[in-house]
């Protein structure tokens, strides 16, 4: 009369964890796609654009602290 219901048992694979024909190619795929990353081109050359703008910052404050008004 008490007795409560068992769970139900599904017998479910996530995608990632299952084994498919596919699984060498996508792996190479991946290999190349992860090579030619656009992002790590992009940081060079956003690191060199801070470092310029930083380096004129500079130059402009130390010419404005040298500055005298007559």
């Amino acid at each position: 009369m008490f007795q409560q219901r068992k769970y139900k048992r599904f017998n479910y694979v996530p995608r990632s964890l299952r084994q498919s024909k596919d699984d060498n190619t996508i792996k190479t795929q991946w290999e190349s796609v992860r090579g030619e990353s656009k992002y790590r081109k992009t940081r060079g050359k956003s690191l060199t654009l801070l470092l310029v703008i930083l380096g004129m910052i500079i130059a402009i404050w130390f010419i404005l602290t040298h500055y005298e008004t007559p």
